[in-house]
This record gives C-alpha cells, sequence and structure tokens, in this order.
C-alpha cells in the first residue's frame, strides 16, 4: 500500500493548499482533490478545483503539493452520466471529461466517478444504454490521455451501478476494458453484499479504497464515523495486504450527514489510527 489519502471534501473550509498543508501534519501522504458541484450532503462542501482552472492554477497546485510532500491520489468526479435530460446528461459526461483532462495536465493517475442515479421513469435498459455510451467515450478519452478513470458502485437508491454484479457487468462490457475501481466497503455493505467477498472479485482492478463504514440496508442507511459501523476493515485490510493492494486507502468522511461532530482534525487523527491500528495487528 502507498499510504493514506483523504478524500478532501471534509476539508472544504479550507483552501487546497491548507488542505495539503492539513494532511502533512497529520502525517497522510496523499490528498484526493474534490471536483464535486453537488454531492448529497447538506450544506454541501464546496470543490476544492475545477476543470476550468487555468494552466497556471493547475501548475500552482501541483507545485504545491510536491512541496507540501503529498501526493495528488485521485481526482474526485462523481455525476449523473443517465440523467433523464438529454442536455443535462451531456453537460455531465463534459464535466468528466474536463477532470480527465484536468488530471492529465497535473498528472493524478485517476478520476473517480460513477454511473449516476435512475431520477425519471423509464426502461432499466434504456438507462444503461446511456450509461455504455457514456463510459465508451470517457474511457477512449482517457486513455487517450493516460489517465484512468475508477468507477465507483454507488449505494443509494435509485444507483445503476450499486453492487458487486453491476460493476461486474460494466468492466466486461465491450470497450471499457480500461476501467477499473474505487472501493467502498460501505456501499457494498449497504446494498447487502460481503464487502470481503467483492473485494476479493474485483482483484487487481481495484486501484484505490475509500476507508468508509456503514450500517443499515439501502432503504435505511448510515455511513457513521470509522469502526462505529458493522463493515469488516480488519478482513478487509488483512486481504488486501496479503493481496499486494498498492493503493491509497483514502479516509472519507460523511457522518455529518447522519448528526456526527464535523471536526476535521480529530476524523484525521482518528482514521489514521483506525487503519494503522489494524496495519500493526499483522
Amino acid at each position: 500500500m502507498k499510504g493514506l489519502s483523504c478524500n478532501s471534501g471534509l476539508l472544504h473550509e479550507y483552501s487546497v493548499e491548507q488542505a495539503m498543508d492539513i494532511l502533512a501534519e497529520h502525517g497522510y501522504q496523499a490528498i484526493d482533490i474534490s471536483l464535486e458541484l453537488a454531492p448529497p450532503f447538506i450544506p454541501p462542501p464546496k470543490p476544492h478545483m475545477s476543470s476550468a482552472a487555468d494552466a497556471g492554477r493547475r501548475r500552482a497546485v501541483r507545485s504545491y503539493a510536491q512541496q507540501a510532500g503529498i501526493a495528488i491520489g485521485a481526482l474526485n468526479a462523481h455525476t449523473n452520466v443517465i440523467h433523464g435530460e438529454p442536455a443535462v446528461r451531456r453537460e455531465n459526461v463534459e464535466f468528466i471529461r474536463g477532470a480527465l483532462h484536468l488530471a492529465a495536465d497535473m498528472e493524478v493517475p485517476y478520476v473517480i466517478s460513477g454511473c449516476g442515479v435512475k431520477l425519471f421513469y423509464g426502461w432499466e435498459s434504456t438507462y444503461w444504454e446511456w450509461c455504455l455510451e457514456a463510459m465508451r467515450d470517457l474511457a477512449a478519452e482517457a486513455e487517450r490521455l493516460g489517465v484512468m478513470i475508477l468507477i465507483e458502485a454507488a449505494s443509494p437508491y435509485g444507483s445503476l451501478v450499486h453492487s458487486l454484479a453491476r460493476l461486474q457487468r460494466l468492466l466486461s462490457t465491450e470497450g471499457l476494458e480500461t476501467l477499473a475501481v474505487l472501493f467502498d466497503p460501505a456501499h457494498y455493505h449497504v446494498r447487502g453484499d460481503s464487502v470481503l467477498d467483492a473485494y476479493l472479485a474485483l482483484g487487481d482492478k481495484v486501484k484505490h479504497m475509500h476507508a468508509k463504514d456503514a450500517r443499515g440496508d439501502r432503504e435505511n442507511f448510515g455511513f457513521p464515523p470509522l469502526g462505529d459501523g458493522d463493515v469488516d476493515f480488519k478482513g478487509l485490510i488483512r486481504a488486501m495486504v496479503a493481496n499486494g493492494f498498492d493503493g491509497y486507502i483514502s479516509v472519507e468522511y460523511e457522518a455529518m450527514a447522519w448528526g456526527y461532530p464535523d471536526n476535521p482534525r480529530q476524523v484525521l487523527t482518528d482514521g489514521k489510527a483506525f487503519v494503522e491500528g489494524i496495519l500493526a495487528e499483522d
């Protein structure tokens, strides 16, 4: 494993440079920079960068990360590529395309995204057509740019790719062989998959991992702080080590949406202790 990263949404009250400094102070090795305009939180955290950033800004952020000793592990660019309105769907695809170009310019290896949520009436087959059309287009662009798209299965109701079976269907589609996986165990747990079996089934397709806990099911779920949920992180992390996982484990804290404290520095301290405590047991 390369080390610990963190979804920058946790540090949304700070600039991206300040976020890097805070992560370095807490002994983290990387940052996942959020570009997302509308993550499902109230109030929604502000994105740390935009694909509209000019060349100077891109160079400045990359240079600052190098000086801070913080790698940029990934860019987070979730959006809805199966939106029922064609204009919005095209706009969302272009949002991911912009993230790919930003990643290429900043020498970031991964862009994390998903396939979106079914918001309107319609046949399942139609939503899959839209998803595959968008992903074929984006996968080809990513390959040309030397960037990899990591797909995150998402558990909320209406998500098209929400389980191991659905993710495997996507990954096995012709033209999408270059897609890989951001593994967030919380989503598999909520959808009733065995977290460990899902990880083992995906194998070396898993390039990056979110450390996020979970309780409940798709109709009534929560993502509490690490260690307060039902995900077997000991079994998962031990399997990752045994199988030679060489990516980052990225702390992703969304517990504030369920009324838990929004204290970024404490979350970073607790998250690091939680993951390193498991690693130290081996």
